[in-house]
């Protein structure tokens, strides 16, 4: 009997302890050359309510989240644009021909909840 409760006691003890945020992510390109990129994250303020699906899982030897997505900018942002992305594009024409071109690459503002156990991160999203 103590065995089954220490395992359900840790396991909500994991689950209090995993962080909330929500998550963005931008690239905008002129004449296809990237010139702006921002990954944005905030904690929430109030707990999220939903069921949450895994996004991606990373080793890795931070103990912080946002020291985390300051050095795997790259793979979080795959991360994100597996889930859901959208393109806009916007191009000024002048007889015919285009001059100018922008495409911006978003993310929809994502709520996940991060955990973080023995050298893994794993990521979900809440639905």
């Amino acid at each position: 009997m103590v065995r089954p409760a220490l395992t359900l006691t840790l396991l909500l003890a994991a689950a209090v302890s995993a962080d909330e945020y929500y998550i963005y992510y931008s690239l905008t390109s002129r004449d296809l050359i990237a010139v702006q990129e921002s990954l944005k994250f905030s904690r929430t303020m109030t707990p999220l309510r939903g069921r949450a699906e895994p996004l991606c899982s990373f080793q890795t030897q931070e103990r912080t989240f946002s020291s985390f997505a300051a050095k795997n900018r790259m793979k979080l942002a795959e991360c994100l644009l597996e889930n859901s992305a959208s393109i806009r594009s916007y191009g000024d024409f002048s007889s015919m021909t285009s001059q100018k071109k922008i495409d911006i690459l978003t993310t929809p503002v994502m709520p996940v909840q991060v955990e973080f156990n023995d050298g893994l991160v794993t990521i979900k999203k809440i639905q």
